[in-house]
């Protein structure tokens, strides 16, 4: 709520071609009383505010200037997050008045605690840290409301562990990431408190199985990524992507020994001679087949899917990459033919093999 009475007695007062010396006769006060009203010093009484909205031919709500603002739980969550982003200094008041009109709502607390884990951190003021926790750790009672797809209890642990951990609680921070780890989703933040405490030998497993898991993400993305680009026909992207991926494919390969990176190989550079095709240049797109030919047989003659087999990985178990281009190399070249139902590559494929 805001209340501008002082500004728009001014504003009406000069819109009537008022001095005050006139307005403060009207209601049988002082020019003192007038003076003080516009510089927001004193309030008139209700009273007044009455005959002055009528005397004005006004409501009593655009006098005063109220705007009476949205406080159902989902726009009083909204405004509390925007206030987060924009660092609003009365974001700690305004979070306090939301709790004590709603104490037992999941966004609303989720929302506060959130504010206040971000005012807290840079620079570091506990007093808001310690209450973000506080609200953190109340919203995991209050879990069973939440309709936001985007939160979950490992989304409010991994909150938990940074405060901790910008608190200087690293082993409750580490507590909690190793509890909450499924699918290995805080092993960078794990290796990083490990390698923080010299523990580099830890921190090195935890950091390898995290190069793993973003090595396969990022194949499945280029691979997809390259797929969507040719079916949309923009084979400029496409050859874009496919230069990127064979760059970072000879960065993370170890010379001289097949590699599970090799079938990544094959999918691009049969990806590149449709790209070739399309763009009439048979013989390079032959070429291009050529070195998926050649890639695939070597890698098929002594296959590794070990992941250990990958540049900067190092891991005390095997483990083994898999996805759905095909076992063999050359069952990777047939299925990007295929999937892109590429019948003049599969005849100059048909040729080479």
């Amino acid at each position: 709520m805001d209340n501008k009475l002082a500004g728009n007695i001014r504003v009406f007062r000069k819109d009537r071609g008022l001095t005050q010396e006139q307005l403060a006769e009207v209601f049988g006060v002082t020019v003192g009383a007038v003076h003080k009203w516009e510089a927001g010093i004193s309030t008139p009484d209700l009273s007044l505010i009455l005959e002055m909205a009528d005397f004005f031919d006004t409501s009593l709500d655009v006098l005063i200037g109220f705007e009476a603002r949205d406080n159902r739980t989902d726009a009083l969550a909204g405004r509390i997050r925007k206030m987060t982003y924009e660092m609003d200094p009365d974001g700690p008041s305004e979070a306090e008045k939301a709790l004590k009109k709603y104490p037992h709502n999941f966004a609303i607390v989720f929302e506060c605690a959130l504010l206040y884990g971000v005012y807290g951190i840079n620079p570091r003021k506990d007093k808001y840290l310690e209450r973000s926790k506080e609200l953190f750790e109340q919203t995991l009672t209050l879990i069973s409301q939440n309709t936001d797809p985007a939160i979950n209890e490992t989304v409010i642990y991994a909150q938990l562990a940074i405060i901790n951990q910008t608190m200087g609680d690293t082993a409750k921070a580490l507590e909690i990431y190793k509890a909450h780890n499924a699918g290995g989703i805080f092993d960078i933040r794990i290796g990083q408190i490990l390698s923080q405490s010299s523990d580099y030998k830890n921190a090195d497993e935890y950091f390898s199985k995290a190069l793993v898991k973003l090595a396969g993400d990022k194949l499945k993305l280029m691979t997809g990524k390259i797929m969507c680009s040719l079916w949309d026909g923009d084979y400029a992207m496409a050859r874009e992507l496919i230069g990127a991926g064979l760059e970072d494919n000879a960065i993370y390969r170890r010379e001289g020994k097949p590699c599970v990176l090799d079938k990544y190989d094959c999918f691009y550079l049969t990806a590149l001679a449709f790209i070739e095709l399309k763009s009439g240049s048979k013989k390079k797109a032959a070429d291009c087949l050529k070195k998926a030919k050649n890639t695939a047989e070597r890698f098929d003659n002594d296959p590794d899917y070990d992941v250990r087999s990958i540049r900067f990985i190092d891991l005390n178990e095997s483990l083994k990459l898999h996805d759905t281009l095909g076992k063999t190399g050359m069952e990777t070249i047939d299925h990007v033919i295929n999937s892109l139902k590429a019948k003049e590559l599969e005849k100059l494929w048909n040729t080479l093999r």
